[in-house]
């Protein structure tokens, strides 16, 4: 049996024999087999949960990629692994319908690449969570000393019902943006004032946003460190301080065109007011604060639960 793959140096082969062929006989097969494929182009390796990886090659001749998949897969099922990635990227695309006849279905696909999974056992169900399940959204409820409330008119609302009604300036948060930096940043880009985050006041969870994703809206309440407004013309037809109690009467009207008693701003407005009137209205006493926590030391990055920070945020209402 001629062992040296085509293109490999004998020397170099030699010692990589050597180190092999030393370690347990278990380990033998399916370490060389993973040497030749990485040899011929397309290689995996182990994944967490049991999983694989599978690497494509910079270049892949497709006369060849479904002999050379075949072999990897096989590889990887007397492994006895159960969930296969394969990471495409758009250059790569011609391997997309080979790949589907192994089962590999996309998971997500992000900027110039698309990640596949394959599930290989037939007697279990697949336990791998779906990918980006919610739009995490954030609005501002910034209110200056006179008890007025910015607010602002889209050009183009979401609906019908809420068109030229006055709202919340806001919008999506973006990956790895943190929730009190979000909504300061997109206050600023929509009406041009500066704001400090005091606390959150307010989540809705919603079923069948964009793009099929579950929606996590947060409102927060800001205190303005400006006041003049300098509105983006490209998204804003109008942005004005209002008066509390002006600003729920126009979320009031809003709901009976939506057809329900009180929406979600209405319900924030109407606890705003009272809390107001109360002279409770401080980020201390109504809301949840921010608070910067310690990340846990020793984790795999990527993982549930944890962060790629040294810190993280924290929103309660305990001190």
């Amino acid at each position: 049996v001629d062992l040296e793959p085509a293109g490999m140096h004998s020397a170099r082969f030699r010692l990589v024999a050597q180190q092999v062929f030393s370690r347990p006989p278990a380990l033998v097969t399916q370490r060389l087999r993973r040497r030749c494929q990485a040899a011929n182009g397309l290689s995996w390796s182990e994944a967490r949960f049991d999983g694989a990886t599978v690497t494509l090659p910079d270049a892949i001749e497709l006369t060849s990629f479904a002999a050379q998949l075949d072999d990897v897969m096989a590889s990887v099922r007397n492994a006895n692994r159960k969930g296969v990635w394969m990471r495409v990227p758009l250059s790569q695309g011609g391997v997309l319908p080979l790949a589907a006849a192994h089962g590999f279905r996309f998971h997500h696909a992000v900027g110039e690449s698309a990640m596949l999974l394959a599930w290989l056992p037939e007697d279990e169900p697949c336990p791998v969570p779906d990918f980006a399940t919610h739009v995490v959204g954030v609005g501002g409820m910034c209110i200056n000393e006179r008890h007025e409330v910015l607010v602002v008119q889209e050009r183009r609302a979401a609906t019908t019902t809420s068109q030229g009604s006055w709202k919340l300036p806001g919008g999506l948060v973006d990956l790895a943006e943190e929730l009190d930096v979000a909504v300061e940043r997109e206050v600023l880009e929509e009406t041009g004032v500066r704001s400090r985050f005091k606390s959150l006041l307010a989540l809705r969870h919603q079923h069948g946003a964009a793009f099929g994703r579950d929606d996590a809206y947060c409102v927060c309440l800001l205190s303005p460190l400006s006041a003049e407004i300098r509105a983006c013309e490209r998204e804003i037809a109008a942005a004005a301080w209002l008066p509390l109690p002006e600003y729920y009467e126009g979320t009031k009207a809003t709901s009976a065109r939506q057809g329900v008693e009180e929406n979600f701003n209405a319900f924030v407005a109407r606890n705003v007011i009272a809390a107001a009137e109360a002279g409770n209205l401080d980020g201390a006493a109504i809301g949840l604060a921010a608070r910067e926590m310690p990340a846990p030391k020793g984790y795999l990055p990527g993982v549930t639960g944890l962060t790629n920070r040294e810190t993280y945020r924290l929103y309660s209402g305990f001190h």
